[in-house]
C-alpha cells in the first residue's frame, strides 16, 4: 500500500505536488505580457518614435516569452504532478510568443 502523508484537514491520498516548472514558466509569460502592455502603451504615447531602450525591451519580453514557451512544454510531460499550471503557462506563453514573433514579423515586412 501506498504511503500516506498526513495533510492539514485529513489524508492526502495522492503523492502528486504542483509543477514548479510550470509555476516559473506562467510567471515568465505574465511578465512578458506585462512587459508587452508597457511597450504598446510607451510607443503610442511616443507616436512611434522609441527610444532605444524600448526596444531591446521588446527583444528581451520576446525571448522570455520564448523561454516560457519552452519550460511549460517540458513541464507538460512531468510525472506526479498536477496539470493546471503547465496547461496554463502553455497557453500563455504560446499566445505571448506567437503575438511577439507576429509583431517582428510585421515590423520587418514593412
Amino acid at each position: 500500500m501506498a504511503a500516506r502523508r498526513k495533510h492539514k484537514r485529513g489524508y492526502k491520498f495522492t503523492e502528486k505536488t504542483q509543477s514548479k516548472r510550470g509555476m516559473l514558466a506562467l510567471f515568465f509569460a505574465v511578465v512578458s505580457l506585462a512587459i508587452f502592455i508597457t511597450v504598446v502603451f510607451y510607443s503610442f504615447q511616443s507616436r512611434g518614435n522609441g527610444s532605444m531602450y524600448l526596444g531591446s525591451a521588446g527583444v528581451a519580453s520576446m525571448i522570455l516569452s520564448v523561454i516560457a514557451l519552452g519550460l511549460a512544454v517540458v513541464s507538460l510531460r512531468e510525472e506526479n504532478s498536477f496539470k493546471l499550471f503547465p496547461y496554463l503557462s502553455t497557453v500563455v506563453s504560446f499566445l505571448m510568443a506567437g503575438v511577439w514573433i507576429a509583431l517582428y514579423a510585421v515590423g520587418f515586412a514593412l
